[in-house]
């Protein structure tokens, strides 16, 4: 909002199950949604740790035996950008910031389970990351992106020279030496601060609700399991591959794989396998009455606005 980069404190609210005397319990990180602006100045009353679904969501995960943390990511891009290039770049630089912010939590929970006494008895060999709306491309970007030629593919390339977002023509949109890696680790110290770089970030599986990867090639075999819900006519990120348009200017942004596709490539490369088991309960049932196969994908059909 300032124009110029500061760091902050990100927190979070940890939901436990009680009454239960289990010591390592799965942990759900969420990541709410808001279209990485800050609750109203999105045009919604969504946008942060506390959302009411977000809230609710992490109860029931807590409910059903789960550890959940209501994370925080940094937000900020512009969506009304007079070029292609503000519109593009400052998304790929959301999506790309609050990926390492995830997973600095990922590791704060790993260092805190190891040095800190497990205060909150997770299974560090049992994270998942959950993501809703703008939380979804970070779920899936969390799971899929992990190379610098990825984020150097041409769609991703600026255009023109444009100082005030750091764009430099012919250059990607996300500079590694200013903003650090993927990890959330290097770059400059005004612009990330490296967290318990001695711990890992790897998690088990990534969901998400909504959202869409930046690119489809980021997604390859070998990459963790992944399941997918989505409205099949979400007026945000598709459910197969198609453009993000701004809603409010109906402006052009980048073109994306919903997850139709991410859940496909997951299937064809092997990397659901894991689900290959008899399910019986109403939910998997209905889920592959209308997901043509792919299995981890649930579309929601609803009717046209």
């Amino acid at each position: 909002l300032t124009g110029a980069p500061a760091l902050q404190p990100l927190v979070m609210d940890v939901y436990q199950p009680s009454g239960d005397t289990e010591q390592a319990r799965p942990l759900v990180l969420y990541l709410h949604t808001g279209s990485f602006l800050p609750l109203l100045i999105n045009g919604t009353a969504t946008g942060d740790r506390h959302d009411s679904a977000t809230v609710e969501m992490c109860k029931q995960f807590a409910r059903r035996g789960y550890v959940s943390a209501s994370v925080d990511y940094r937000l900020g891009w512009n969506p009304v950008g007079n070029t292609q290039d503000i519109r593009t770049g400052t998304l790929l630089m959301a999506v790309y910031r609050a990926i390492q912010d995830a997973k600095t939590c990922v590791r704060y929970f790993k260092m805190e389970a190891k040095t800190m006494g497990n205060t909150y008895k997770i299974d560090t060999n049992k994270i998942m990351i959950v993501g809703q709306g703008s939380g979804g491309y970070v779920a899936l970007a969390y799971a899929t992106l992990d190379k610098a030629a990825e984020i150097q593919l041409l769609k991703f390339i600026a255009a023109e020279t444009d100082l005030t977002y750091g764009f430099v023509a012919g250059q990607p949109y996300v500079n590694q030496a200013l903003w650090g890696g993927f990890d959330g680790l290097g770059g400059l110290p005004t612009f990330n601060k490296d967290n318990w770089p001695q711990y890992g970030n790897d998690v088990s599986l990534a969901v998400n609700m909504g959202g869409a990867i930046g690119d489809s090639s980021w997604l390859e075999d070998g990459d963790i399991p992944i399941v997918c819900f989505h409205v099949t006519n979400d007026p945000f990120a598709p459910y197969s591959n198609g453009n993000v348009i701004v809603p409010t200017t109906g402006q052009f942004v980048v073109y994306v794989s919903g997850s139709r596709e991410v859940v496909r490539l997951s299937n064809q490369f092997g990397n659901n396998d894991v689900f290959n088991i008899p399910y019986t309960d109403p939910y998997t049932t209905r889920a592959n009455q209308i997901n043509e196969g792919f299995e981890g994908l649930f579309p929601f059909i609803l009717p046209d606005p």
